[in-house]
């Protein structure tokens, strides 16, 4: 399966010396053509980070489905510490995406932090989750996972003091459920800052065209079946 990668923009068809009024493309044609290509997000993202570590450090998880709440046995780290773009690319591209079984999950989380929602940094928390078609799933949590590590979704929550603690996209029959976890569960601007912030940033195709439980929406982890549960359990341990 072909993995997404950072996208170099195409130069125009024409050059200075192959101009609409030489080639004889009516003015209509010529215009579409000689349209200055808008930078990909990869493009841009990449050459900001290319020369510095990112802000925080990640780490990449593997969840293995089970109706248990034993994270312990459900969890392990695929990589511990993602400190750069490059690091991040020698993880991505070399993984077997494609063998992720039906509804294990991988997340990509601030090192520190376990993704699940009896962790400390989880218990106030929720997500936004995208129902999204699996053609396009592998390339919608690449730029996903891209714009939480880059910083973008972050930078737009400081404000609220909230924080975007990490990223998961989950196998379905026919989709991938992907989620971009936040802290403050309960804080309406920055949920809404935060989807925003979604929306316009990933590239126009990769856009769910709705909202509500076929294409996306907001859910707390407390109102999860099971919340309860792993919160006294994971109480009981401490």
């Amino acid at each position: 399966m072909a993995l997404p990668r950072v996208h170099v923009n195409e130069k125009s068809p024409l050059s200075e010396n192959n101009s609409p009024k030489d080639s004889g493309i009516d003015k209509r044609q010529s215009a579409q053509i000689i349209a200055p290509t808008r930078k990909s997000l990869h493009q841009n993202i990449f050459g900001k980070l290319r020369p510095l570590p990112f802000q925080y450090h990640w780490t990449v998880w593997y969840d293995k489905h089970s109706d248990s709440t034993d994270y312990d046995n459900r969890l392990y780290v695929l990589h511990e510490d993602v400190a750069d773009i490059a690091t991040f690319y020698r993880v991505y591209n070399n993984y077997p995406w494609e063998k992720i079984r039906l509804r294990d999950t991988v997340h990509i989380f601030r090192k520190g932090v376990r993704p699940v929602w009896e962790d400390q940094e989880n218990l106030k928390g929720g997500c936004w989750r995208f129902r999204v078609p699996k053609s396009k799933a592998q390339e919608f949590f690449h730029e996903i996972a891209i714009l939480c590590m880059a910083n973008e979704f972050q930078a737009v929550l400081e404000q609220e003091h909230d924080h975007v603690l990490g990223v998961s996209t989950s196998v379905r029959f026919n989709t991938h459920l992907i989620s971009v976890w936040n802290k403050l569960g309960s804080n309406e601007c920055s949920i809404k800052a935060l989807e925003r912030t979604i929306l316009d940033r990933l590239s126009p195709e990769l856009r769910p065209t709705g909202t509500g439980s076929n294409a996306y929406f907001y859910k707390r982890h407390d109102e999860n079946e099971g919340y309860q549960e792993a919160v006294e359990g994971a109480a009981s341990k401490d």
